[in-house]
Protein backbone atom coordinates (compact mmCIF):
# COMPACT_ATOMS: atom_id res chain seq x y z
CA UNK A 1 0.00 0.00 0.00
CA UNK A 2 3.04 2.21 0.84
CA UNK A 3 4.22 1.33 -2.72
CA UNK A 4 1.10 1.97 -4.19
CA UNK A 5 1.04 5.25 -2.18
CA UNK A 6 4.74 6.52 -3.43
CA UNK A 7 4.08 5.61 -7.18
CA UNK A 8 0.65 8.03 -7.29
CA UNK A 9 3.07 10.65 -6.05
CA UNK A 10 5.64 9.88 -8.19
CA UNK A 11 2.94 10.17 -10.93
CA UNK A 12 1.96 13.75 -9.77
CA UNK A 13 5.89 15.00 -9.62
CA UNK A 14 6.04 14.20 -13.03
CA UNK A 15 2.84 15.54 -13.97
CA UNK A 16 3.55 18.85 -12.32
CA UNK A 17 7.33 18.86 -13.40
CA UNK A 18 6.19 18.38 -17.12
CA UNK A 19 3.20 21.13 -17.14
CA UNK A 20 5.28 24.10 -14.93
CA UNK A 21 8.47 23.36 -17.39
CA UNK A 22 6.89 22.90 -20.39
CA UNK A 23 4.51 26.10 -19.58
CA UNK A 24 7.34 28.12 -18.71
CA UNK A 25 9.26 27.85 -21.76
CA UNK A 26 6.64 28.24 -23.63
CA UNK A 27 4.78 31.43 -22.52
CA UNK A 28 9.07 32.69 -22.60
CA UNK A 29 9.16 31.55 -25.93
CA UNK A 30 5.72 33.78 -26.89
CA UNK A 31 6.95 36.90 -24.92
CA UNK A 32 10.87 36.70 -27.19
CA UNK A 33 8.43 36.09 -30.57
CA UNK A 34 5.96 38.98 -29.20
CA UNK A 35 9.15 41.38 -28.46
CA UNK A 36 10.94 40.13 -31.80
CA UNK A 37 7.78 40.82 -34.01
CA UNK A 38 6.87 44.15 -32.42
CA UNK A 39 10.27 45.43 -32.43
CA UNK A 40 10.76 43.79 -36.01
CA UNK A 41 7.36 46.25 -36.83
CA UNK A 42 8.27 49.66 -35.16
CA UNK A 43 11.74 49.04 -36.75
CA UNK A 44 10.12 48.97 -40.68
CA UNK A 45 7.21 51.50 -39.40
CA UNK A 46 10.27 54.17 -38.29
CA UNK A 47 12.00 53.24 -41.96
CA UNK A 48 8.75 53.96 -43.55
CA UNK A 49 8.53 57.06 -41.47
CA UNK A 50 11.83 58.35 -42.27
CA UNK A 51 11.82 57.47 -46.09
CA UNK A 52 8.60 59.28 -46.50
CA UNK A 53 9.41 62.16 -44.38
CA UNK A 54 12.63 62.34 -46.42
CA UNK A 55 10.50 62.90 -49.53
CA UNK A 56 7.97 65.20 -47.83
CA UNK A 57 11.42 67.43 -46.65
CA UNK A 58 11.98 67.57 -50.21
CA UNK A 59 9.10 67.83 -51.59
CA UNK A 60 8.52 71.36 -49.18
CA UNK A 61 11.58 72.64 -49.94
CA UNK A 62 10.41 72.61 -53.68
CA UNK A 63 7.42 74.21 -52.82
CA UNK A 64 9.02 76.91 -50.70
CA UNK A 65 11.44 77.68 -53.58
CA UNK A 66 8.78 77.75 -56.17
CA UNK A 67 6.44 80.40 -54.43
CA UNK A 68 9.43 82.65 -53.25
CA UNK A 69 10.49 82.39 -56.74
CA UNK A 70 7.30 83.38 -58.12
CA UNK A 71 6.64 86.22 -55.79
CA UNK A 72 10.68 87.49 -56.17
CA UNK A 73 9.23 87.53 -59.96
CA UNK A 74 6.10 89.43 -58.95
CA UNK A 75 8.36 92.28 -56.88
CA UNK A 76 10.89 92.19 -59.56
CA UNK A 77 8.21 92.67 -62.31
CA UNK A 78 6.28 94.95 -60.22
CA UNK A 79 9.45 97.44 -60.49
CA UNK A 80 9.99 97.10 -63.80
CA UNK A 81 6.57 98.09 -64.39
CA UNK A 82 6.96 100.95 -62.44
CA UNK A 83 9.98 102.30 -64.00
CA UNK A 84 8.76 102.02 -67.74
CA UNK A 85 5.43 103.93 -66.78
CA UNK A 86 7.41 106.72 -65.17
CA UNK A 87 8.25 108.83 -68.48
CA UNK A 88 4.38 107.86 -69.62
CA UNK A 89 2.59 109.18 -66.41
CA UNK A 90 0.21 106.98 -65.16
CA UNK A 91 -1.05 107.20 -62.36
CA UNK A 92 -0.41 104.40 -59.66
CA UNK A 93 -3.72 102.88 -60.08
CA UNK A 94 -2.61 101.97 -64.07
CA UNK A 95 0.68 101.46 -62.67
CA UNK A 96 -0.51 98.62 -60.74
CA UNK A 97 -2.94 96.94 -63.01
CA UNK A 98 -0.25 96.79 -65.76
CA UNK A 99 1.89 95.10 -62.99
CA UNK A 100 -0.87 92.67 -62.40
CA UNK A 101 -1.58 91.92 -65.78
CA UNK A 102 2.11 91.44 -67.12
CA UNK A 103 2.60 89.33 -64.01
CA UNK A 104 -0.82 86.91 -64.08
CA UNK A 105 0.19 86.23 -67.78
CA UNK A 106 3.50 84.99 -66.72
CA UNK A 107 2.37 83.54 -64.00
CA UNK A 108 -0.46 81.61 -66.13
CA UNK A 109 2.23 80.13 -68.44
CA UNK A 110 4.61 79.07 -65.84
CA UNK A 111 4.85 75.57 -65.84
CA UNK A 112 6.98 73.07 -62.69
CA UNK A 113 7.73 69.67 -62.87
CA UNK A 114 4.99 66.71 -62.76
CA UNK A 115 2.68 69.34 -64.35
CA UNK A 116 3.00 71.93 -61.17
CA UNK A 117 1.74 75.24 -60.97
CA UNK A 118 1.29 78.20 -59.08
CA UNK A 119 -2.41 79.77 -58.60
CA UNK A 120 -3.19 82.93 -57.13
CA UNK A 121 -5.98 83.73 -54.23
CA UNK A 122 -6.47 87.56 -53.72
CA UNK A 123 -8.35 88.26 -50.17
CA UNK A 124 -11.17 90.23 -49.73
CA UNK A 125 -12.07 89.70 -46.06
CA UNK A 126 -9.29 88.20 -43.51
CA UNK A 127 -12.33 87.13 -41.09
CA UNK A 128 -13.20 84.46 -43.97
CA UNK A 129 -16.78 83.33 -44.66
CA UNK A 130 -18.73 82.63 -48.29
CA UNK A 131 -16.84 85.58 -50.03
CA UNK A 132 -13.46 86.09 -47.99
CA UNK A 133 -11.33 85.93 -51.46
CA UNK A 134 -11.19 86.08 -55.39
CA UNK A 135 -9.35 83.16 -57.41
CA UNK A 136 -7.12 85.82 -58.97
CA UNK A 137 -5.18 82.90 -61.43
CA UNK A 138 -5.56 79.40 -61.63
CA UNK A 139 -3.95 77.49 -64.57
CA UNK A 140 -5.90 73.91 -63.96
CA UNK A 141 -9.03 75.87 -63.33
CA UNK A 142 -8.78 78.72 -65.76
CA UNK A 143 -12.91 79.52 -66.71
CA UNK A 144 -13.11 80.08 -62.55
CA UNK A 145 -11.11 82.88 -62.16
CA UNK A 146 -12.53 86.08 -60.57
CA UNK A 147 -15.12 83.52 -58.80
CA UNK A 148 -15.53 84.48 -55.04
CA UNK A 149 -14.22 81.73 -52.47
CA UNK A 150 -15.22 80.52 -49.11
CA UNK A 151 -13.51 79.37 -46.11
CA UNK A 152 -16.63 76.77 -45.26
CA UNK A 153 -15.60 74.86 -49.01
CA UNK A 154 -14.74 71.22 -48.03
CA UNK A 155 -12.88 68.65 -49.95
CA UNK A 156 -13.71 64.66 -50.53
CA UNK A 157 -12.61 64.28 -46.96
CA UNK A 158 -14.25 67.09 -45.28
CA UNK A 159 -11.28 68.91 -45.10
CA UNK A 160 -12.06 72.84 -45.02
CA UNK A 161 -8.69 74.05 -47.19
CA UNK A 162 -9.02 77.83 -47.76
CA UNK A 163 -10.13 77.87 -44.25
CA UNK A 164 -6.45 76.11 -42.60
CA UNK A 165 -5.04 77.90 -45.36
CA UNK A 166 -6.51 81.54 -44.05
CA UNK A 167 -5.66 80.66 -40.72
CA UNK A 168 -1.97 80.24 -41.01
CA UNK A 169 -1.82 82.78 -44.00
CA UNK A 170 -3.15 85.38 -40.74
CA UNK A 171 -0.71 83.28 -37.93
CA UNK A 172 2.60 83.21 -39.81
CA UNK A 173 2.35 84.72 -43.51
CA UNK A 174 2.87 81.54 -44.84
CA UNK A 175 1.65 77.61 -44.68
CA UNK A 176 2.36 73.89 -45.46
CA UNK A 177 -1.26 72.37 -46.32
CA UNK A 178 -2.54 68.53 -46.94
CA UNK A 179 -6.06 67.97 -48.87
CA UNK A 180 -7.47 66.64 -51.87
CA UNK A 181 -7.90 68.27 -55.22
CA UNK A 182 -8.45 67.04 -58.91
CA UNK A 183 -5.08 66.80 -60.74
CA UNK A 184 -4.61 69.48 -63.85
CA UNK A 185 -6.26 68.06 -67.23
CA UNK A 186 -8.26 65.36 -65.41
CA UNK A 187 -10.96 64.83 -63.17
CA UNK A 188 -9.20 62.43 -60.63
CA UNK A 189 -9.17 63.65 -57.63
CA UNK A 190 -6.02 63.11 -55.42
CA UNK A 191 -3.61 63.50 -52.39
CA UNK A 192 -1.91 67.30 -52.33
CA UNK A 193 0.34 68.87 -49.91
CA UNK A 194 0.49 73.11 -50.87
CA UNK A 195 2.86 75.53 -50.11
CA UNK A 196 0.92 79.01 -49.70
CA UNK A 197 2.56 82.71 -48.41
CA UNK A 198 1.22 86.02 -48.61
CA UNK A 199 2.29 89.08 -50.82
CA UNK A 200 1.17 91.33 -48.67
CA UNK A 201 0.93 94.67 -51.33
CA UNK A 202 -1.91 93.32 -53.47
CA UNK A 203 -3.03 91.11 -50.76
CA UNK A 204 -2.12 87.68 -52.74
CA UNK A 205 -1.97 84.14 -51.62
CA UNK A 206 0.51 82.88 -53.80
CA UNK A 207 0.45 79.23 -53.70
CA UNK A 208 1.70 75.96 -55.09
CA UNK A 209 1.21 72.04 -54.66
CA UNK A 210 2.37 68.75 -55.57
CA UNK A 211 0.81 65.40 -55.07
CA UNK A 212 1.12 63.02 -52.85
CA UNK A 213 0.56 59.86 -55.10
CA UNK A 214 4.00 58.78 -55.43
CA UNK A 215 4.63 59.38 -51.24
CA UNK A 216 1.60 57.51 -50.67
CA UNK A 217 2.11 54.41 -53.12
CA UNK A 218 5.18 54.25 -51.97
CA UNK A 219 4.18 54.19 -47.95
CA UNK A 220 1.53 51.26 -49.33
CA UNK A 221 4.11 49.24 -51.05
CA UNK A 222 6.77 49.43 -47.98
CA UNK A 223 4.21 48.65 -45.66
CA UNK A 224 2.83 45.63 -47.77
CA UNK A 225 6.56 44.61 -48.32
CA UNK A 226 6.42 45.00 -44.38
CA UNK A 227 3.80 42.98 -43.85
CA UNK A 228 4.95 39.95 -45.78
CA UNK A 229 8.68 40.23 -44.31
CA UNK A 230 6.64 40.18 -40.68
CA UNK A 231 4.92 37.06 -41.75
CA UNK A 232 8.35 35.39 -42.92
CA UNK A 233 9.83 36.42 -39.70
CA UNK A 234 6.97 35.20 -37.73
CA UNK A 235 7.03 31.74 -39.64
CA UNK A 236 10.28 31.77 -38.90
CA UNK A 237 9.75 32.43 -35.08
CA UNK A 238 7.29 30.07 -34.79
CA UNK A 239 10.13 27.72 -36.37
CA UNK A 240 12.55 28.34 -34.32
CA UNK A 241 9.48 28.37 -31.26
CA UNK A 242 8.56 24.63 -32.09
CA UNK A 243 12.69 23.46 -32.56
CA UNK A 244 13.46 25.19 -29.10
CA UNK A 245 9.86 23.11 -27.64
CA UNK A 246 11.53 20.19 -29.37
CA UNK A 247 14.86 20.42 -27.87
CA UNK A 248 13.22 21.53 -24.41
CA UNK A 249 11.06 18.37 -24.17
CA UNK A 250 13.99 16.29 -25.12
CA UNK A 251 16.37 17.84 -21.88
CA UNK A 252 12.91 17.26 -19.99
CA UNK A 253 12.41 13.93 -20.49
CA UNK A 254 16.62 13.40 -19.87
CA UNK A 255 16.49 15.56 -16.45
CA UNK A 256 12.98 13.32 -15.91
CA UNK A 257 14.72 10.20 -16.31
CA UNK A 258 17.53 10.74 -14.22
CA UNK A 259 14.79 12.58 -11.39
CA UNK A 260 13.04 9.22 -11.45
CA UNK A 261 16.32 6.91 -11.20
CA UNK A 262 17.23 9.09 -8.05
CA UNK A 263 13.27 8.71 -6.71
CA UNK A 264 13.77 5.03 -7.25
CA UNK A 265 17.20 5.09 -5.42
CA UNK A 266 15.80 7.17 -2.60
CA UNK A 267 12.56 4.42 -2.64
CA UNK A 268 15.42 1.54 -2.10
CA UNK A 269 16.92 3.24 0.72
CA UNK A 270 13.85 3.97 2.19
CA UNK A 271 12.02 0.31 1.81
CA UNK A 272 15.61 -0.86 3.01
CA UNK A 273 15.25 1.16 5.92
CA UNK A 274 12.10 0.66 6.45
CA UNK A 275 12.54 -3.13 6.54
CA UNK A 276 15.55 -2.54 8.93
CA UNK A 277 12.63 -0.41 11.47
CA UNK A 278 10.31 -3.37 10.92
CA UNK A 279 12.97 -5.95 12.29
CA UNK A 280 14.32 -3.61 15.14
CA UNK A 281 10.76 -3.36 16.17
CA UNK A 282 9.48 -7.06 16.14
CA UNK A 283 13.22 -7.59 18.04
CA UNK A 284 11.61 -4.67 20.37
CA UNK A 285 8.55 -6.16 20.62
CA UNK A 286 9.77 -9.83 21.85
CA UNK A 287 12.59 -8.13 24.21
CA UNK A 288 9.86 -6.16 25.77
CA UNK A 289 7.49 -9.21 26.08
CA UNK A 290 10.38 -11.21 27.37
CA UNK A 291 11.31 -8.35 30.10
CA UNK A 292 7.28 -8.11 30.96
CA UNK A 293 7.46 -12.01 32.23
CA UNK A 294 10.83 -11.25 34.29
CA UNK A 295 8.85 -8.36 36.01
CA UNK A 296 5.95 -10.92 36.38
CA UNK A 297 5.51 -13.36 39.32
CA UNK A 298 8.18 -16.06 39.32
CA UNK A 299 7.92 -19.02 40.99
CA UNK A 300 11.78 -19.68 42.91
CA UNK A 301 12.31 -22.91 45.22
CA UNK A 302 13.25 -21.28 48.73
CA UNK A 303 15.78 -23.79 49.25
CA UNK A 304 18.21 -23.96 45.73
CA UNK A 305 16.94 -21.22 44.31
CA UNK A 306 15.82 -22.68 40.82
CA UNK A 307 13.30 -20.99 38.72
CA UNK A 308 10.37 -22.70 37.50
CA UNK A 309 8.80 -21.98 33.94
CA UNK A 310 5.43 -21.55 32.37
CA UNK A 311 5.85 -25.73 31.17
CA UNK A 312 6.62 -26.66 34.90
CA UNK A 313 10.47 -27.40 34.71
CA UNK A 314 12.61 -25.84 37.45
CA UNK A 315 15.62 -24.16 35.93
CA UNK A 316 18.58 -22.65 37.15
CA UNK A 317 17.73 -18.53 37.79
CA UNK A 318 21.35 -17.84 35.71
CA UNK A 319 19.79 -20.32 32.78
CA UNK A 320 16.41 -18.79 32.64
CA UNK A 321 17.28 -14.88 32.75
CA UNK A 322 19.35 -15.52 30.01
CA UNK A 323 16.81 -17.28 28.09
CA UNK A 324 14.36 -14.72 28.67
CA UNK A 325 17.00 -11.17 28.23
CA UNK A 326 19.90 -9.85 27.00
CA UNK A 327 21.60 -10.63 30.09
CA UNK A 328 24.59 -12.71 30.63
CA UNK A 329 25.98 -13.99 34.12
CA UNK A 330 29.91 -14.57 35.03
CA UNK A 331 30.40 -16.82 38.55
CA UNK A 332 32.19 -15.48 41.55
CA UNK A 333 31.74 -16.06 44.92
CA UNK A 334 30.93 -13.21 48.08
CA UNK A 335 32.27 -12.67 50.87
CA UNK A 336 29.73 -14.35 53.50
CA UNK A 337 30.02 -17.64 51.06
CA UNK A 338 33.71 -17.64 51.46
CA UNK A 339 34.06 -17.43 55.09
CA UNK A 340 31.41 -20.24 55.26
CA UNK A 341 33.42 -21.93 52.99
CA UNK A 342 37.21 -21.32 53.77
CA UNK A 343 36.84 -19.08 57.05
CA UNK A 344 39.13 -21.89 58.92
CA UNK A 345 41.45 -22.16 55.90
CA UNK A 346 45.48 -20.98 56.64
CA UNK A 347 45.72 -19.24 53.55
CA UNK A 348 42.40 -17.86 53.38
CA UNK A 349 42.89 -16.36 56.69
CA UNK A 350 46.17 -15.17 55.52
CA UNK A 351 44.55 -13.85 52.17
CA UNK A 352 42.57 -11.72 54.60
CA UNK A 353 45.04 -10.55 56.47
CA UNK A 354 46.91 -9.03 53.64
CA UNK A 355 44.29 -7.64 52.00
CA UNK A 356 43.22 -5.59 55.27
CA UNK A 357 46.62 -4.00 55.35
Amino acid sequence: MKIGNISIEKNKIRFYYYIGSISSILILVILLSMIYSRSLNNEYLKKIDQLSSGIIREKKQFLRNAVERTIFSIKTERELVQKISVPKNLTPKLIEELSIKRVSSRIRNLRLIDDGYVWVNRIVDYKGGDKYAIRQIHPNLPNTEGDWLSTETTDIMGYKPYEIELNGIKKDGEIFFEYYFKKLGSEKIAHKMSFAKLYEPWNWIVATGVYLDDVDQLIQSETVDMKKTLKIQRMYSFFIAAVIMLFSSLILIRFEKQISHLISSYEKDIDKYTSNLLREKEKTEIALAEIKQLKGLLPICSYCKKIRDDKGYWNQIEGYIQEHSDAKFSHGICTECSDKLYGNEDWYIEMKKKKNK
